[in-house]
Parts: C-alpha cells; structure tokens; sequence
C-alpha cells in the first residue's frame, strides 16, 4: 500500500527530510564519514603541533577558542597531543604529519562527495578523473579552511594587544579585528561547506540550490555541538563511568554528529530542489 504524504507544507518537509534520511541509510554513511574523520584528526594534530612548535604560535590560544562549544573530554585529547608534539616538534614529524594530513582528509573528500551525491540522487561519479580532481580540489579548500580558522583563533586579545604597543597597530583595527574574529570562522566553515555541496553536483547549481543546507547545517552543527558539550559536562560524565576510555567515547559521538549533520544539510538541498519541483510542475 503507497504510504500517503502529508499535503501541508511543513509536515511534508519534515516527512521528506525523515525518509530520506532512512532511504539513504544516513546513519550507515555518518558512522563510516566519522571513522575516516577519526583517521583524519590525529595527523592532522600532529602535524598542527609540529607547526606550533617551529612557528612558536600560541597553542593556548587555539584551545581556549576550542573550549567555547566542544566538551571538555575532546579539547583534552587536543590539548594532550599539541603540548606533547609541539615540545618535540621537528622537521620529520611536520613532514609525516603534513603527508598523512592530505591522504586521510582525502578519504574524508571522497566519503563526503558520494554521501552529497546520493542526497542529490546523481549516482556515482560519471568520471574518475573529474572526480579525483574534485576530491585534490576540496581537500585543498578543507585544508585551508582549517588552518585559516586556527589562524583566527591563534590571534589573541594578548597577541593584538601585543602589536599595538610594539609594532603600532591601529589600536580601531585591533578592536575591529577582536569584534569579527569569531564572525569570520563562520564565515570561513560556510565557505567551505558550501564548496562541497557544489562540487558534489555535476551542473552548474543555483546559488538558492546550495545555500540553505549549508547555512542550516553550520547552525546546527553549532548548536548541537554546544548542547552535547553542556549534556557531557553536566549529565553524562562520561569520564566517571568510563574512566580514561571516556574521552574516546565522547569524540566518537561528536563526529558521528558531525558527520550526520553535514549529510542532511546536503539532504536539505535535496528536499528544497524538489518541493520547488513539484511546485513549478503545477
């Protein structure tokens, strides 16, 4: 019996966005997407470390950033490897950190792009080669995009303060700076979310095609980051009841909601494109 789909507008979309995310067994996609992302963070800390380390950048800075919406257990085991890595950093480590930080992101480009792609229903890649291309090209913009976000996060309040009284830095541009700083992260993660959904797409979509699941599944993701930090801290005490394992547990969990959270917001797209569809066939 052909199940009947809910003719006012808001239940349809609620309805939509649940069947697919069954149809398309987001949650079987979201817990492989997580363990390519668990594979990605390591290296990727080692090699931040060891850049740290030679550059002399403020690592307490970057965790004093990280503290603001991820639980305590996750800013820990960052924390650990960038103190430890960074006081033993060398030219070795940055180089093995660097090469395991672009083939693992990679696996993370490649697992995204088909997720969005099924969310689109396009299928698998029509080209290898373009697909590769696509697959270097994000990786790239993932890469950049992390690391011009620990830029921002690595500029102080105490290092800006530094340049005013040092290197005369406009003391208005130090403020302006402190104010944006946290709006251009944002701006920076929408960049690049927004990069992977088109990318993923064959066509040439529309700027509307694109913009509601990336803005949707950056607010999100902030907010149930913030939620699952506070319920971490507040309720669960995972460390309690799972001792040392538990900051393992708690990273888990956060990157599978990662994970399930970049998936819909391609899913989002999804559903818009063909409401709009249905509405124009009418």
């Amino acid at each position: 019996m052909e199940q009947r789909i809910p003719q006012n507008r808001l239940l349809r979309f609620a309805y939509l966005m649940v069947h697919r995310y069954l149809r398309h067994r987001v949650g079987v996609q979201s817990a492989a997407l997580a363990f390519y992302l668990l594979f990605m963070l390591f290296p990727f800390l080692i090699f931040v470390s060891a850049l740290l380390g030679q550059l002399q950048l403020d690592v307490a800075a970057i965790l004093q950033g990280l503290r603001g919406f991820l639980p305590r257990e996750i800013v820990a085991v960052a924390e650990m490897y960038l103190n430890h890595v960074s006081r033993y950093s060398s030219s070795r480590l940055l180089l093995f950190g660097l090469v395991f930080s672009v083939y693992f992101p990679m696996r993370v480009t490649n697992a995204l792009l088909r997720a969005v792609r099924v969310a689109y229903h396009l299928g698998p890649p029509r080209g290898t080669i373009a697909h590769i291309s696509k697959s270097l090209l994000y990786t790239v913009v993932l890469i950049a995009s992390i690391a011009l976000t620990l830029l921002l996060m690595t500029v102080s309040d105490r290092t800006l303060g530094y340049a005013v009284d040092y290197f005369r830095f406009p003391e208005v541009a130090a403020e302006l700076w402190a104010v944006l700083r946290f709006p251009l992260i944002g701006a920076v993660g929408f960049f690049a979310l927004f990069t992977l959904y088109a990318l993923a797409r064959d066509d040439h979509p529309m700027w509307r095609d694109l913009w509601p699941g990336t803005l949707a599944a950056l607010a999100v993701w902030l907010g149930v980051s913030w939620i699952y930090t506070w319920y971490v801290e507040s309720v669960a005490h995972y460390s309690l009841l799972y001792g040392s394992i538990g900051a393992v547990i708690v990273l888990l969990v956060w990157l599978y909601l990662t994970a399930v959270i970049l998936i819909m917001g391609a899913e989002l797209n999804g559903v818009l494109a063909g409401l709009r569809k249905e509405q124009g066939g009418r």
